[in-house]
């Protein structure tokens, strides 16, 4: 049987499957199990930040299934529907749509990697895992890491200077950090929150404009325009490779972080 045409297009999506957490992960990390196993402690205590990490990983799972559902209606030029309507959409507003889910997922992204921070603070505060962790200055000054102060910057600035920790923890740390996709990405999650939004091009290429005054009272302005983004294909991959980092390690520190140290009978 001859294909349709609508079967036949394509939109130019590169194929990397999207990873998830184990479900054996979810049900040891679960804080209200722990704190009845082990009426509490640290281990409970990480146990809540596990439960954020959930929410954050789904929340870039489903903004990475609607943005691959959006690509393929515009390749297949499908028409959508609202109680049975038809309704016309601007290619400005699809393309506004798709840079809503990357910053959607972007946020989610780097928010997942400060709760995985904190997860690691509590299991590092346990006195037998080396006690309370610092949170080191540019100045050099130094006060004790809380929830209040923890992120993901924060925490390895710190393990760099502390080699009594966990090294199967640390390095896998270490290697979400250095992940090629996590790096790429964080320049375009500091543009959405504190300098200029440089993923929103439907007003055009943005230009950047710099005026500084000279010591005989002249301003030098210098202005250049905006570059292109890569494709919204191109995020989508990255997105994905940064999820699936993360889940890798969440993989390798699970199991320290929440020992199988239990039976669960709903894991028979």
């Amino acid at each position: 049987m001859p294909k349709s045409k609508d079967s036949q297009k394509s939109s130019g999506q590169k194929k990397v499957e999207i990873k998830l957490l184990s479900r054996e992960f979810c049900l040891y990390s679960n804080p209200t199990i722990l704190f009845v196993k082990f009426k509490g402690g640290k281990r409970a205590e990480a146990a809540q930040w596990s439960l954020e990490i959930q929410k954050m990983i789904r929340g870039i799972v489903e903004s990475v299934i609607a943005l691959e559902n959006f690509m393929n209606q515009i390749a297949q030029n499908k028409k959508l529907y609202l109680e049975n309507q038809e309704i016309t959409i601007s290619d400005e507003k699809r393309y506004w749509t798709m840079i809503y889910l990357i910053d959607n997922a972007l946020l989610r992204v780097y928010a997942c990697s400060d709760k995985i921070a904190q997860m690691c603070r509590c299991y590092f505060e346990h006195s037998e895992n080396g006690g309370a962790l610092e949170v080191i200055r540019k100045c050099g000054c130094k006060e004790i890491m809380t929830e209040d102060n923890c992120n993901f910057g924060a925490l390895m600035n710190y393990l760099a200077r502390d080699n009594r920790r966990n090294q199967t923890i640390v390095e896998a740390l270490r290697k979400l950090d250095g992940n090629k996709s996590i790096q790429t990405l964080r320049g375009y999650r500091t543009a959405f929150t504190h300098k200029k939004h440089s993923l929103d091009q439907t007003g055009g290429l943005s230009p950047t404009v710099k005026a500084t005054y000279k010591d005989d009272g002249t301003v030098s302005t210098v202005f250049k325009f905006g570059e292109r983004l890569p494709s919204i294909n191109w995020f989508r991959v990255a997105i994905v490779n940064a999820n699936n980092a993360i889940i890798e390690c969440i993989g390798q520190i699970g199991s320290i972080i929440f020992p199988r140290d239990f039976k669960i009978d709903s894991l028979k």
